[in-house]
């Protein structure tokens, strides 16, 4: 169960590395501030087509048809981290386009009055100010992504859950191995709690 479980950490930590890039990325480029009409209207599509569908059908996209458009195939695991990287992207997204648009216009007016160009306040001014907003947000969409790794089992990842239910139909034990699996979800996603609260603590 330990294998599982690291295996688990591998594929969410991949994923969040994955989701939070492209989430970033896309969320500053949505935001009113920097907003370019179509690349803008693009971003606003690739989020509402993600969020509004099941991950378990994007997963099954990624790993059965986008071989079929890329020419090759995928390993179970990348296509897992690729899934779970994407649907990750568009919530963080959302999240981290809010957060810019609810600091003050005043502070950008503030930074550019002192010099600083759109990058610069950007990076110096309003996202540290948006960070401390955004920060629950993340760590619930991180401790999220976590427990969506579960469903890699359909496609043969021996994630957690994949050997645990393994064990189980082997041993027979069903009760002692599946709360024992929930124990470790549980530490690995209070994990996540307690370094997100510690950062929270030094940001104030």
């Amino acid at each position: 169960m330990l294998k599982g479980a690291w295996i688990t950490l591998q594929v969410s930590i991949l994923g969040i590395v994955l989701g939070l890039g492209l989430g970033s990325f896309l969320g500053i480029l949505g935001c009113d501030k920097l907003k370019v009409p179509v690349l803008s209207q693009l971003i606003r599509a690739y989020t509402n087509v993600v969020r509004g569908t099941p991950v378990f059908v994007q997963l099954l996209i990624v790993y059965f048809a986008l071989p079929e458009v890329i020419g090759f195939d995928l390993s179970a695991f990348s296509a897992g981290v690729i899934t779970l990287g994407i649907n990750a992207s568009a919530y963080i997204a959302e999240i981290i386009r809010g957060g810019i648009n609810a600091v003050p216009d005043g502070q950008w007016e503030a930074a550019h009055v002192l010099g600083y160009t759109t990058p610069q306040a950007l990076i110096y001014v309003i996202l540290p100010q948006a960070l401390r907003s955004i920060l629950p947000a993340i760590t619930n969409e991180l401790a999220t992504l976590i427990k969506e790794s579960s469903i890699l089992m359909i496609i043969g990842v021996p994630e957690l859950v994949k050997v645990s239910r393994d064990i189980v139909a082997r041993e027979l034990m069903p009760m002692e191995i599946y709360l024992m699996t929930a124990a470790i979800y549980l530490a690995m996603t209070s994990f996540v709690a307690i370094g997100a609260h510690l950062l929270e603590a030094k940001l104030k």
